[in-house]
Parts: C-alpha cells; structure tokens; sequence
C-alpha cells in the first residue's frame, strides 16, 4: 500500500470515530442531568482547543516530521474517547473533549504529508481523497452509531459503547501509523533545515506567505457559511419538516455522500480542466444557491430539500479541496504543516462563531434565518475570490517558475 493510501485510510478511521460519537455526544451527557451551560460547554472544548494546538502541531511537524506527530496525536485521539466512554463525571469529560480538540491537529499533519507525497500538478486531486475521507465517514459514522446504540445491552452501556467503539478505531489507526506509515520528510532534508521553530506571532506569521492570507480568507468564510448548516439542520429538519430522527440521519448522510463523490472523483477531472480558482466559484455559488433553496421552502415536500441539499453538497465538495490544493501549491515544503495549522485553525474559530449565530438566529428569528445568514456570507465569500483571483494566479505562476529554473540549474550543472 503506497505511503498515500496509508494516510487516507488513517483519516478515514479517524474520521468514522469522531462521525460515530458526535450525533450521542448530547444524549449521552443528557443521561447524566449535565446543565445546558455544561453540555455547551463539552462541544465547545473541542474547537476551542484545535484553534489553539491547530498550528503548533503543524509547525512541529514541519521541524520534526510528520510521522511523530500523528502517532502523538493519533494517541491522544483515542486516549480521549477512552476518557469520555468510561466517565460519569464531568470534569473528567471536559478533560477528555479538551484532549480529543489538543491532538485534533493529526488532520493538520495528513494534510501536510500528502502534500509532502504528492507532485504539486496533482495536490487538489489528492486533497479530494481527504474530503472523500471525510464524507464517508460522515456517512458511515452516524448509521454505525444509531446502530451501536440500539443493541440490547445495559441501558448504562448503551450510548458508552460507541465511544468505546470509536476508541477501537483509533487505535487501530494509531496502529497503522506506528507499523505502516513511513516519514514523509527525511531527517535532515532542506525543508526541515528550512522549517523554523514555533513563532510567538503563530498564525499572523504563517499568513505573511504569498496569496496565503488570500486563501484562508476565503477559506474562513466559506467555513462560516457551511457551518451555518452543520449546526441547525437537524432542528431545521424537526421544526420545518416534520422528520424523525432516523429521517435527519440518512438527510445528513446523503450530504456526505455527495460530498465524498465529488471530493474523491469528480475533482479529478475538473481541476486540469478549469483550475482550482474557477472551482472554487463555481463552488461557492452552488453552495449558495442550496442555502437560498433551504431558506426559500415553504411547505413540506422533500424533493425541493433534496435538490437543495445536492447543490450546496457539491458546491463544498468543489470549494474545500481546491482552496486547500491551491494552498499546498504555493506553500514552501518547510512551511506547508504551519499553513494547514492555520487554515485549520481559522476553520475552527469560524465553526465556533457561526455555531452560535446560527442557534441564535434559528432560536429568536425563524429556522429560515440561519440559510438566509450563510447564504449571504457566501455572497461574501464570492466576492472576496474572485478580488483576490489575480493575486493568487499571479502567485500559483511564481510557484511553478521556481521549481523549473532549479531543475535547468541542476541540468546545466
């Protein structure tokens, strides 16, 4: 198995476990009568603590490889399910959340490696197959939970398993990673010697890179928008709709599914043929389009939501591995795990604030609001990529200039 397929199936693992527990994450502290503030609290941890250890397990990968970091984190990962599925007490949870959004950086780092891996003409394409990673598993995730948690066992035992099951999956990625995953990045190569040391400017001095600051902006926007829906579908679905719960699982599961295909085999294709940049817009508006589809819904028939939910499925599918295939494409080797740290990190800190706006808006103005908020920050987003497209072709330009003039030196050598 090539070093490639290695880490996408390690992604997948740990994506099926953290897909798996989420859904049971709120009837799970619920079962032990934890206070709104406290249950609030347990799903802010995690992206709390990624936004900070985000770019410091980047950067440090950049300095010290990528394959010690992920046994690292891959170990906390699991270490944190063990906590949360064996815990009654909520300090001790907390704690477990904290961990699991700490060594939440191993996304970072296999970003990086395939980076690493992969000849720049074919980064975007290699990216998909980590969204495609991540749509199946938010496919397969929440089915193996609500199955999990269906089994006739102890009522105690029964929302603890798919914890436990989660921890299984992250040990055996961890597993895969000590036995099968080779470093990507040689001990004394010129990217290491490169990478500098953790900066106390962090991210502001990562962004300073050329057409970086461009492409995460527009990265955290879109991210802002998306997350409008990850975090008020479900009541949207209830209160607008009528569904039950079983409905909004496969609704949920049909968006990753359309994701997954496009991010693993439609953005092939496409990117030789139009380019990250004009993928990224195309993207944007079909995502946008979806948004304004689910806000514009006034009665109960499922098929307007499907054609809605298609369309912003595919629209993220196209937007999130070309924004970041882009950005290992003028990113310098020593610098691509510090980039990632920050895309990741800007990511996060835009889940955080549209998770709340989005409850906001669906608690004290209608169920529609949220669509209408998200589809205006893509109009946003829009805006903001296609100002910032020349800069960034001008860039992507220099980028490929350099590794030719070095390779006529070596030759004339």
């Amino acid at each position: 198995m090539s070093p490639l397929a290695i880490v996408i199936l390690i992604v997948l693992i740990d994506l099926l476990g953290f897909a798996l527990v989420m859904p049971l994450l709120g009837p799970f502290a619920k079962q032990y009568l934890f206070e709104g503030w406290q249950l609030g609290l347990l799903f802010a941890a995690f992206p709390i603590c990624q936004l900070i250890a985000g770019p410091i397990l980047g950067r440090l990968s950049d300095r010290y490889g990528r394959r010690p970091l992920l046994v690292f984190s891959q170990a906390g990962t699991a270490l944190s399910f063990l906590i949360l599925g064996l815990s009654r007490n909520f300090r001790v949870m907390l704690l477990g959340r904290m961990l699991d959004g700490a060594s939440g950086g191993n996304i970072v780092v296999a970003q990086a490696y395939v980076a690493d891996v992969t000849p720049p003409e074919h980064r975007t394409r290699n990216m998909g197959l980590i969204g495609m990673a991540f749509g199946v598993g938010f496919v397969l995730g929440p089915l193996l939970g609500a199955l999990l948690s269906d089994l006739p066992i102890a009522a105690d035992w029964r929302l603890r398993l798919p914890f436990l099951v989660a921890a299984a999956f992250s040990t055996l990625a961890w597993i895969v990673v000590v036995w099968k995953l080779p470093e990507s990045i040689p001990a004394g190569s010129a990217p290491r010697q490169a990478a500098r040391v953790l900066s106390r400017r962090g991210i502001v001095d990562t962004i300073q890179l050329p057409g970086v600051a461009q492409l995460v902006a527009v990265a955290f926007l879109s991210v802002l928008a998306w997350a409008t829906m990850e975090g008020t579908f479900a009541v949207f679905l209830q209160d607008r709709m009528s569904w039950s719960p079983s409905a909004i699982g496969f609704a949920f599961a049909g968006s990753g599914l359309v994701s997954a295909l496009v991010q693993g085999g439609l953005i092939r294709p496409l990117v030789p043929r139009y380019g990250e940049i004009r993928l990224i817009l195309v993207g944007v508006i079909l995502a946008g389009l979806g948004f304004v589809g689910v806000a514009a819904m006034s009665g109960a028939s499922a098929w307007p939501l499907i054609g809605a939910v298609v369309l912003f499925s595919v629209g993220s599918g196209l937007v999130s591995p070309s924004i970041s295939g882009l950005l290992s494409r003028i990113t310098p080797m020593s610098e691509q795990g510090a980039v990632f740290g920050a895309l990741t990190s800007t990511q996060t800190l835009a889940r955080i604030i549209s998770y709340m706006t989005g409850n906001i808006l669906l608690a004290r103005v209608s169920p529609s609001a949220p669509y209408w908020f998200g589809a205006a920050i893509y109009l946003v987003a829009l805006l903001a990529a296609a100002r910032f497209a020349p800069v960034i072709t001008a860039v992507l330009k220099r980028s490929q200039e350099i590794p030719a003039a070095e390779l006529a030196v070596g030759e004339g050598a």
